[in-house]
């Protein structure tokens, strides 16, 4: 059976870093699943510089040297996409409400990813890829595979 490839948004990686109650469990287990490959998880480049911000709240170098450490460690399972002058130019030419989502979405299409995963699924355009949030995803591979990960113990 093939792996799932996911593209994380950045609320989804920050719940696991930030352990953001009540999503962290969810996000955790996906992230444990990226871990044992389980599925083959994503982020674009943009994002990293994005959490590199958002969790050091904003910047602070006092908190950096902590932010680095766990970036390095979700790097260890977590592929970084590159987005090209051409998803860049589909963002720029789109009417979309938010162009950072827009870019993700034109990046899950290039990945060929199976899904997208957010807590915010009306940020981003319907239909060629599925927009799901954890425990969507989680019920999906229960449905679709037989695999229950709610059943499982870390």
């Amino acid at each position: 059976m093939a792996q799932a490839k996911l593209l994380l948004d950045t609320n989804v990686v920050v719940d696991y870093l930030n352990e953001r109650e009540p999503f962290y469990e969810k996000a955790r287990l996906l992230m444990i699943g990226g871990r044992v490959g389980e599925f083959e998880l994503w982020i674009s480049s943009s994002q990293v510089t994005d959490l590199v911000y958002i969790l050091s709240n904003g910047g602070r170098t006092s908190e950096m040297e902590v932010v680095m450490g766990q970036l390095r460690g979700l790097r260890t399972f977590v592929n970084v996409f590159a987005a090209s002058e051409r998803e860049v130019d589909l963002m720029l030419a789109a009417s979309w409400h938010d162009p950072e989502d827009y870019l993700l979405y034109e990046i899950v299409l290039v990945l060929r990813a199976d899904a997208l995963i957010t807590r915010n699924q009306p940020d981003f355009p319907q239909g060629l890829v599925p927009v799901l949030d954890c425990d969507e995803f989680f019920a999906r591979m229960k449905t679709e595979r037989g695999l229950d990960y709610g059943k499982i113990e870390f």
